[in-house]
């Protein structure tokens, strides 16, 4: 009885595979089912004698005929879950809309009837007449007195398959309504808000009309739409005024999606550079103007920093997800104007005291650095004996300053350490980690040179001198690099800066990554041509290699190994592929580079300025923001408002630069 076990295991691994193949068929036949379904759908409309076929050819006797044969032909479903009523609309010609109206008046019912499967699934007949722009027929559906039962259920009918999703070329909202500003037909918006259509419909992600018409970058129908909006709920608020009743629900500008967005926040999330522009100037008041002088208020709600308490959930505002998503095209006059204010009332002024704190700390560290390395000088009489020309007072005072030195550089390190762990625990490590831009230099050097001073202690308590020794070589590369953030923000520095962050991190790693390839291939062939010994070998082949990089070879040392026409000839590939090819490759990169960060990068810098700004205002508290030596804006009934006084000239005006 020993084996029954195995039998029942070997039962078990067996009938698990067979599930598995069973779900496996069953999935790749749903799979290839769905790709075939307008294809499906295509064969059945050159099919003799069906409804589908009759509906293609509008053949208004041969479909009265079926439906006399069996009224039910006209709930008939086809491949991808439609039925006749929709094909004929689909269609959308003269003859087609006839029929259709023919079979509305007979059959009301069907006025209902909704694309049954994932691909179209919700899409009826209003939808349908929308998008192919027949104004007249909408009209018709919604005004016949047969359908007014239904008429509801066409405008609150909701498109939900895979071919209206977001991502889709036809994603408009899922609503008629949403199918008619999406597609740009206020006609057909008047005519469906006349019958009834709400305005405060949202899709299934909690997008408005106003959400789709910035996805679909409408900005015209977006203001007929708001003012709409707001002639309606003005006359609502005076109905509820009588009734003494509040809507409790934001302006539809104010309302937020799943992703916690604004229809302005959503246009900066999603790129849309001139719609950002467009909604940012729609909201700008003109205070007063004078000449060619005008004094601009932009609001800042969704634009800046919301003044709540840090604990409670808000949403991103234009200037953080600009920064989130690392996007230089979308800085603005607004934005930049909004920058240059944080910078002149507050960020300049912090920037400057870290810079000083900072350029002294590490001054320290030199110092430090410098005196621990400074060894006593030894001179010999002229018996040849050793003398010791500092004194034993000067050593003293020496060890007194090193030991003073060293604590402040500790002590620095733990308390940057300590403020590095707070914004870990007030970001989340994820997000501290995925930061961009001049963020990422400060965090990731910070980071590295208080993890590199702990690691110094550690090996000088352990004696292991060798190894400190190298390490902290390594934390005086990185502290000093540190000081690249500090210079980032100002015009004259920062845009070549930003160029040498993207040559580091675009052109010279991926000519590392390509190079590596290159070197590991020609180091194993020239280490077995010249039958070199062991690893060690082999490091000498690298060695030969990555000279012959820098074009630092001995062509005599190739012509008297083993096998001479092999070694010069791939010498000379080596020279080919890696001091030609690769070299001026990486340089044409690198030229690229800086042509196209200069024609950006004014843009680029005044988006690491704002970083920079965003960065130093959420380390402040509260009550520091709030704080008149702070503020950078005007109070306005309880709102915050950006003050700019904007100078515009006339055509021909001519101007100094």
């Amino acid at each position: 009885m020993w084996h029954q076990p195995w039998r029942r295991v070997s039962y078990y691994v067996l009938t698990v595979m067979l599930n598995n193949r069973f779900r496996f068929l069953v999935t790749m036949s749903i799979v290839k089912s769905s790709q075939s379904e307008v294809e499906q759908q295509t064969e059945l409309m050159y099919k003799e004698n069906t409804i589908w076929t009759a509906v293609f050819n509008a053949d208004k006797a041969a479909i009265d005929e079926l439906i006399n044969h069996n009224p039910n032909v006209v709930g008939t479903r086809g491949a991808v879950g439609e039925c006749p009523i929709h094909m004929l609309f689909l269609y959308g010609t003269e003859a087609h809309l006839d029929i259709a109206r023919d079979l509305l008046v007979r059959f009301p019912l069907i006025a209902t009837q909704i694309y049954n499967k994932p691909r179209y699934y919700g899409e009826n007949i209003l939808h349908l007449a929308i998008v192919k722009r027949e104004a007249n027929m909408v009209d018709w559906l919604l005004s016949q007195a047969s359908l007014e039962p239904y008429k509801d259920e066409l405008l609150r009918a909701r498109a939900t398959g895979d071919f209206f999703k977001i991502g889709q070329p036809s994603y408009y909202g899922e609503t008629p309504l949403g199918f008619a500003c999406c597609t740009n037909q206020w006609n057909m918006v008047e005519i469906l808000l006349k019958h009834g259509a709400d305005m405060d419909s949202m899709d299934n992600n909690n997008n408005t009309v106003l959400h789709m018409l910035v996805v679909c970058n409408l900005p015209d129908m977006y203001t007929k739409f708001k003012a709409r909006w707001i002639e309606r709920q003005a006359a609502k608020d005076k109905k509820r005024t009588i009734k003494s009743e509040t809507s409790e629900l934001p302006t539809l500008w104010n309302r937020l999606n799943k992703d916690g967005l604004t229809p302005l926040t959503l246009a900066a999330d999603l790129g849309r550079a001139k719609m950002l522009s467009w909604l940012l100037k729609e909201r700008t008041t003109v205070q007063w103007s004078f000449g060619h002088v005008s004094c601009l208020l932009h609001p800042l709600d969704q634009l800046d920093l919301d003044f709540r308490e840090n604990n409670k959930k808000r949403s991103l505002s234009v200037l953080e997800v600009m920064i989130k998503k690392n996007n230089g095209g979308l800085v603005d006059p607004i934005i930049t104007s909004l920058t240059d204010k944080k910078w002149k009332h507050f960020a300049y002024r912090v920037l400057i005291r870290r810079f000083l704190i900072t350029f002294l700390y590490l001054l320290v560290f030199l110092g430090t650095t410098i005196l621990e390395r400074t060894h006593s000088d030894v001179t010999s009489d002229e018996n040849g004996e050793k003398l010791v020309t500092n004194n034993e007072h000067s050593a003293t005072i020496r060890r007194i300053v090193c030991t003073i030195g060293h604590a402040i550089v500790v002590t620095g390190a733990l308390l940057k350490s300590a403020r590095e762990i707070g914004e870990m625990y007030s970001m989340g490590f994820r997000n501290y980690m995925s930061t961009t831009g001049s963020i990422f230099l400060e965090n990731l050097l910070a980071s590295t040179f208080c993890l590199s001073i702990f690691v110094v202690q550690i090996l000088r308590l352990t004696k292991l001198s060798e190894y400190e020794s190298l390490v902290l070589a390594f934390t005086s590369l990185v502290g000093w690099s540190y000081m690249f953030f500090f210079i980032m923000p100002f015009r004259f520095t920062g845009p070549f800066v930003i160029m040498i962050y993207k040559m580091l991190f675009n052109d010279v790693l991926r000519f590392c990554i390509i190079y590596t390839i290159f070197l590991a291939g020609f180091s194993q062939a020239f280490f077995i041509l010249f039958n070199e010994n062991g690893f060690g070998g082999f490091l000498s082949s690298i060695k030969q290699c990555f000279l012959g990089l820098l074009g630092e070879f001995d062509l005599d040392y190739y012509i008297d190994g083993r096998h001479p026409l092999a070694s010069v000839t791939l010498l000379i590939c080596h020279i080919v592929v890696i001091t030609i090819l690769l070299l001026n490759l990486l340089i044409a990169m690198m030229g690229d580079t800086y042509a196209d960060v200069k024609k950006s990068a004014a843009k680029l810098w005044h988006l690491e300025r704002a970083r920079i700004a965003l960065e130093i205002e959420n380390g402040m508290s509260s009550s520091e923001r709030k704080s008149d030596v702070n503020k950078y804006w005007v109070d306005i009934q309880g709102e915050r408002y950006l003050q700019v006084e904007e100078v515009t000239y006339p055509l021909g005006y001519l101007k100094d630069d």
